[in-house]
């Protein structure tokens, strides 16, 4: 499908979803049985203002999923939850899955431009700053609640990362969780998925919960094109497995959670099955990946007068990745090469919100970020130039205040200012404004301007004093942004979002030695217009679009930047049966690498569900239905890898005890 037709198809449909018109109110029996046909009001998120507050009152435009949706598109990962959000991209190279939005997908980023968060804890590592997507993150979907993503640079309020967008993740309480819950999922390429969760509430109020979940991948295809037969012969030792647990406990205003996870992974050694030339060869040298995270985290979250509200946060975590990767020695000899990478770190925050001046809601913020561990190291016991240990420790803390003033019941101004500093960069100011007009109670219009800013992480610092190189400067963004937000109806609504922003000092790995430069500042403008559009039988359709180009100076193309993306979301009962069909739809242009084009391309997903009077869920479907071959570039390499390709999963959820 060419681009152009791609871009005409999705704004003729989008077009259609604004002239609908309403069908009829169906009658009470209908209410009584149907799903709710029309769209959420008025729904919580946290994302884009640091506080929980009604989408009404919102200072920023932020998009969720939610439990519903997930459940629906049989979505098995946050990766697959991320894909669903208007102008986000994902790549994965099979031992790592990477996000771009917004004309900005650098390769090997680690997702370090996102800010994560877990019910408000920071969730980004401290040794690279990556944020994890597919099975190795702690949350399993089916404890999600919600997904929040607020796209734009979000710095005045939560410091490093927040460049491109903030992502929070909220999890379930006990109200829908409480008793057993199991689910179970199989693919037709041998990945296996299963969890098992229990939860209670006292008579109290207490609300606790205890999941376990795991998932096994084998035979994984090898994503490189073009892999030698000699590989392809060992593809059944290309795996993976990982397993998960966590905790929660909600008492009052307390709120106590804890999670770990593990993922190995193993596969094939290319060189050690390659350099082999006899005709047959013993099983080939593995190199494996061990990676091990926890958190835990004590959250007090209350109004304590009747002006002011309390916020308070402390949390520890851990995170540790060791590989083993075979080294051919000059003689014939084999040894092994183990690199790890170490962090442990904890974090404090606080915030004050005061709400006895007329017409103003005054906060006032300080996080702290203690780093205990930063290491990375090679253990082999030759050759000696493969032993090495970088260690270091920082303290890293930020003060911030936000002011939202009610100038009168339609206009509202908002102000926010922050101050970062840390013991391996320089000081940093990060100024947000934003001005919201109501035309009605459901028509606004946003402005908005604000500063971002990334600092080089342990790995870019370190990597370039081996080579005596400076350290790279700050990443900085100046963003500009227009928003309509509009709720045309019960069942209607579309917003259309228009964005500028300047980014400079944007870091890059060179491509010729491990070294990290600035390249000349970028330029990135574009467009994000969605529609969603609700019936009375139930049927729904959500459409987005995103139209982006991003900028060198100079007007050279950067790569990982398609300038068109678009997403489609289409639901249907199958009458009282309790079936529902879902598809879903996600094109994208054609993307410039280092030394070539990648064409654009059109994936599509079905699902058939089948709900039991809440207590079953069954749902089979087809991912990549068509078999598209996709590639993408995911590292620094010039070695696009192939995406996902036909997949068919069935997945069966199973509560009871929870009445």
């Amino acid at each position: 499908m060419k681009q152009h037709d791609l871009f005409v198809g999705l704004m003729m449909m989008l077009s259609s979803c604004a002239l609908a018109q309403n069908d009829p109110l169906p009658d009470l029996e209908e209410l009584l049985s149907q799903q709710l046909n029309q769209l959420p009001s008025n729904t919580q998120s946290s994302a884009g203002s640091r506080i929980e507050r009604s989408s009404s009152d919102s200072m920023a435009v932020t998009h969720v999923i939610t439990d519903k949706d997930i459940r629906q598109f049989n979505l098995q990962s946050l990766a697959d939850i991320l894909a669903m959000f208007v102008g986000i991209t994902t790549r994965d190279n099979s031992s790592f899955i990477y996000l771009g939005a917004r004309g900005i997908g650098r390769p090997g980023d680690f997702n370090s431009r996102f800010l994560f968060l877990l019910d408000g804890t920071r969730m980004n590592e401290n040794l690279l700053d990556a944020g994890l997507l597919g099975y190795e993150n702690f949350v399993d979907v089916g404890l999600i609640e919600r997904v929040e993503y607020s796209p734009g640079a979000s710095a005045a309020l939560y410091g490093n990362n927040a460049l491109l967008g903030v992502i929070n993740i909220v999890t379930k309480t006990s109200s829908k969780l409480r008793g057993l819950n199991t689910a179970l999922s199989v693919t037709n390429d041998e990945t296996h998925h299963g969890r098992i969760t229990a939860g209670f509430r006292s008579q109290g109020g207490a609300d606790s919960w205890f999941s376990l979940s795991g998932s096994k991948l084998r035979d994984i295809d090898f994503p490189v094109p073009g892999a030698p037969a000699e590989l392809l012969a060992w593809q059944q030792l290309n795996k993976e497995s990982s397993s998960r647990a966590m905790f929660s406990h909600q008492s009052g205003s307390f709120q106590f959670q804890a999670a770990a996870s593990r993922r190995q992974r193993s596969f094939p050694d290319g060189f050690s099955v390659l350099r082999s030339s006899a005709p047959e060869m013993g099983t080939p040298e593995l190199e494996t990946l061990d990676n091990e995270a926890f958190f835990v985290a004590l959250t007090f979250d209350d109004t304590i007068s009747q002006d002011i509200e309390a916020y308070f946060h402390i949390s520890t975590h851990g995170n540790d990745l060791i590989r083993n990767v075979p080294l051919t020695l000059p003689d014939g000899g084999l040894e092994f090469v183990r690199p790890m990478n170490s962090g442990r770190w904890s974090n404090l925050d606080g915030q004050l919100v005061f709400l006895g001046v007329e017409d103003h809601e005054l906060m006032l913020g300080i996080d702290f970020q203690k780093d205990h561990r930063q290491e990375f190291s090679s253990r082999s016991s030759i050759p000696s130039e493969f032993n090495f240990e970088q260690k270091s420790n920082e303290n890293r803390y930020g003060l911030y205040v936000q002011d939202l003033w009610r100038i009168t019941p339609k206009f509202k101004f908002q102000w926010a200012l922050r101050y970062d500093n840390s013991d391996f960069s320089s000081e940093r100011w990060s100024p947000s404004f934003t001005a919201k007009y109501s035309f009605t109670p459901d028509h606004h219009l946003l402005l908005r301007h604000s500063r971002a800013f990334r600092v080089a992480n342990f790995l870019e610092r370190n990597a370039n004093s081996v080579f005596d190189e400076p350290n790279p400067k700050n990443e900085t963004i100046d963003y500009n942004e227009l928003s309509l937000v509009q709720r045309w109806s019960d069942s209607l609504s579309s917003f259309a979002t228009f964005y500028y922003a300047n980014i400079d000092n944007l870091i890059h790995q060179d491509f010729f030695r491990p070294i990290y430069f600035n390249p000349p500042p970028i330029r990135s403008h574009g467009a994000e217009i969605g529609a969603d559009k609700r019936w009375s039988n139930g049927m729904s359709l959500i459409a987005s679009t995103a139209i982006q180009r991003s900028r060198l100076r100079g007007g050279f193309g950067i790569a990982n930047s398609p300038e068109f993306i678009g997403k489609l979301r289409f639901s249907l009962p199958l009458g009282r049966s309790g079936f529902t069909l879902s598809l879903s739809s996600y094109a994208v242009s054609k993307r410039r690498t280092f030394d070539s084009r990648l064409p654009g391309f059109a994936s599509h997903d079905v699902n058939v569900n089948w709900q039991n009077e809440h207590n079953l869920f069954i749902a089979l479907g087809v991912r990549n239905i068509t078999d598209k071959e996709i590639f993408d570039i995911t590292d620094d390499g010039f070695v696009p890898y192939l995406q996902r390709r036909r997949q068919v999963h069935l997945s069966l959820n199973w509560s009871w005890g929870n009445d």
